[in-house]
């Protein structure tokens, strides 16, 4: 399996409303479109370069620290630096294999998460 194929894998679809801060407390609303265990890939229209740290605060799950590690048009990648257990990915894992449109506790069961 190539370093590509596997990067795909680690990574789950989902569609979470959040908001991004800057360090200068400027926020603007976006969309986090994936996740794994070392970042996500968001939608936002911010003017945010490489190296930005941010606060990305997901509805109903929480606050995470994170850098800007890459940017192109609306798309940022962002690293998680810190936040409730580094555990991203588990929240999505917790929505089972469609696209997840909210964050779901591990352990919930998805099917009744409402």
């Amino acid at each position: 399996m190539s370093m590509n194929d596997k990067r795909r894998d680690d990574r789950l679809p989902v569609l979470w409303r959040g908001t991004l801060t800057t360090e200068d407390d400027c926020s603007f609303p976006c969309e986090v479109r994936d996740v794994s265990l070392a970042g996500t890939l968001i939608t936002c229209s911010a003017s945010l370069t490489v190296g930005d740290e941010l606060i990305l605060a997901i509805d109903d799950l929480g606050e995470f620290a994170t850098e800007v590690k890459w940017q192109g048009s609306e798309q940022l990648g962002l690293a998680i630096l810190a936040g409730p257990d580094l555990m991203l990915k588990k929240f999505a894992e917790g929505a089972g294999a469609g696209l997840s449109d909210k964050p779901v506790t591990p352990g919930e069961d998805p099917l009744t998460a409402g």
